[in-house]
């Protein structure tokens, strides 16, 4: 009887299978994979969130604002964040609409100084689309030597900046004006007062209002 047999199979059985070291340096990796991939998944950043809208020239601090922890990624670097903002504050270059993230190249350090604010009285109701932010045309119709019409409107002031819409109050609250306060380019500023002393009708029509179809 052969003996040498089962010792060989024996010795066989503990040989050393690198198939078994591959399998488990792939769950290795796998495991590692999925701890990177939760890990960057759940990072956040803290950014600036407008609290309200804010105008174009407007001066605003870190009290002005929110603070969101959003995943922005590579995009982080974009946007403010509570280290950006010095202590006597920033303006906005443009509008920064109400829980709009506050992109960094919608501020700058000085106010513009080539636009004034103005508040001029409309004939009609406000169109609803206007509000806070909103660009319109002002248009004026220059009264008539009679006093009685007006002459074809023209333009007066184009891509204006609503920065408030004044509610009417009292006796003048059903009345058929109303007030607007507009942000228009400073050499604009004679031409919608003389406007307003020579008693011309002023219209306010919203620049981003859409078309009804006909």
């Amino acid at each position: 009887m052969d003996r040498s047999a089962p010792r060989a199979r024996a010795h066989r059985s503990f040989v050393f299978d690198p198939r078994f070291v591959i399998g488990v340096a792939l769950v290795v990796v796998s495991a590692l994979g999925v701890t990177w991939l939760v890990a960057t998944v759940d990072q956040t950043a803290d950014v600036f969130v407008a609290s309200s809208t804010l105008n174009t020239g407007e001066l605003f601090t870190a009290d002005d604002l929110a603070v969101a922890h959003v995943r922005l990624g590579s995009a982080e670097e974009h946007y403010l964040d509570p280290d950006d903002i010095p202590a006597d504050g920033v303006v906005a270059v443009r509008p920064i609409r109400q829980g709009e993230l506050v992109p960094k190249g919608a501020v700058g350090t000085v106010r513009a100084g080539d636009e004034a604010q103005v508040v001029v009285t409309v004939s009609g109701p406000v169109p609803a689309v206007v509000e806070r932010s909103s660009r319109v045309t002002l248009w004026a119709s220059a009264a008539s030597e009679s006093g009685t019409t007006f002459e074809a409107p023209v333009v007066l002031v184009a891509e204006a900046e609503v920065v408030s819409v004044i509610e009417p109050t009292g006796i003048v609250a059903s009345g058929s004006e109303m007030q607007v306060e507009l942000r228009v380019p400073r050499e604009s500023v004679a031409s919608v007062l003389e406007a307003m002393a020579n008693g011309a009708a002023l219209a306010i029509v919203p620049d981003d209002e859409p078309v009804a179809s006909r």
